[in-house]
């Protein structure tokens, strides 16, 4: 098959711009690389969202995002791959996992240690949705909520489309959700080209918790959910996060 054939292809390793006012970047050190991290903290207490963004994107993709989040009381966390930006090493599925969770313990080692103590839900999209069931899956008891955008559901299918061998599949995405009893929420663009509302529909059946939801977002494509999205999609992650955190009745503070 021609095209991309590994997945450091499509890992970015162009420079980023620097963090906005509040946020700052880390470099997670990692055996034979590293990747780099985009934390826009909030309150001391403050729920945390660890965010694995989507291939062919970088951390700044979301210092929007990260702003608005702050605006709610929401400390964002952005990861990269290992080799993105200036990060050293070059992705791959052998290493995508461990590095997922190795960085994940890092980070939180991290803010614990400055003091931020409040909750933890991980997000993903694309390619970060897998990586964030999978590590979810496996440290159930770290982590409160998961929220995925734009998820992978068949992981070969996902490879074959970036011309990736489909051999065995990486994520095993079915079978991980039955074993999610936490929060679950997903936002899925209605004009997604690649995985059909049926299809995303199967992780809300086969998800083993009862609280989920599946927000379509009308008029959207895969890519725009983010970005379109702005204000309102902060707004419903922080409404997920502040009701996990007993944060009941807070005050909108964005149009």
């Amino acid at each position: 098959m021609e095209g991309q054939t590994h997945l450091a292809q499509l890992i970015p390793s162009t420079p980023v711009s620097s963090p906005p006012e509040g946020a700052y970047d880390l470099e997670v050190p990692l055996q034979g690389g590293s990747l780099p991290v985009r934390v826009f903290p909030a309150s001391k207490a403050s729920p945390k969202l660890f965010l694995f963004h989507a291939e062919k994107e970088t951390i700044d993709a979301y210092d929007r995002l990260g702003q608005y989040l702050g605006a709610h009381d929401i400390t964002l966390v952005v990861f990269g791959y290992r080799g993105a930006n200036k990060g050293r090493g070059e992705a791959s599925f052998e290493t995508l996992f461990t590095d997922a969770r190795e960085a994940f313990f890092f980070v939180e080692e991290h803010l614990r240690e400055r003091g931020f103590s409040g909750k933890v839900a991980l997000f993903g999209r694309s390619l970060g949705a897998g990586v964030a069931l999978v590590l979810a899956s496996e440290i159930k008891e770290e982590v409160n909520a998961l929220i995925l955008d734009s998820p992978i559901v068949d992981g070969r299918d996902w490879l074959a489309r970036r011309g990736l061998p489909a051999g065995e599949d990486p994520f095993q995405i079915i079978e991980r959700i039955k074993s999610w009893r936490k929060p679950l929420l997903i936002f899925q663009a209605q004009l997604d080209e690649e995985v059909s509302l049926p299809e995303v529909e199967k992780l809300l059946i086969f998800c083993a918790g009862h609280s989920k939801r599946l927000l379509i977002m009308p008029g959207y494509r895969r890519e725009e959910t983010v970005e379109r999205g702005g204000a309102l999609y902060a707004e419903t992650i922080a409404e997920l996060l502040n009701r996990l955190a007993s944060r009941f009745g807070r005050k909108r503070t964005l149009h």
